[in-house]
């Protein structure tokens, strides 16, 4: 079975390459990205790379553009996961149509959460 693919999105460049680092560490993921939060064409892009969870990180957890994003893909694509998270604060916010257990996790693990369910959940055209 091949890794599951998350895409990082991020508007901070340095912000970006930090996350970047802990997710291309780990094995277990294929790293889609790091995508510009700022470009116009993200959710048409979802299509060609097919991604499992999707990470925004940004420099403010409030930020209208992050949360505008978020809502989009949710209802273009509500078997995908989002995961936002801020500079300015020390959480995950995670965005989900999937019921997910309400913890203090670290980013893997809350990918690996997210992963789990998007698994378990049949397809909309399975039986």
């Amino acid at each position: 079975m091949a890794n599951p693919r998350v895409l990082l999105i991020s508007s901070q460049h340095l912000f970006g390459e930090s996350m970047e680092t802990i997710l291309r560490a780990e094995k277990e993921v294929e790293l889609i990205g790091p995508w510009n939060l700022g470009d116009k064409d993200i959710c048409e892009r979802l299509i060609e790379v097919s991604p499992s969870v999707i990470v925004i990180a940004d420099e403010d957890l409030q930020s209208e553009v992050a949360a505008e994003l978020t809502k989009t893909i949710i209802e273009q694509r509500p078997e995908i996961s989002v995961i936002r998270t801020a500079l300015n604060e020390n959480v995950f916010r995670i965005f989900s149509t999937h019921t997910l257990p309400a913890r203090g996790e670290d980013l893997l693990e809350s990918i690996r959460t997210c992963i789990t369910r998007t698994n378990e959940t049949p397809k909309a055209d399975e039986p």
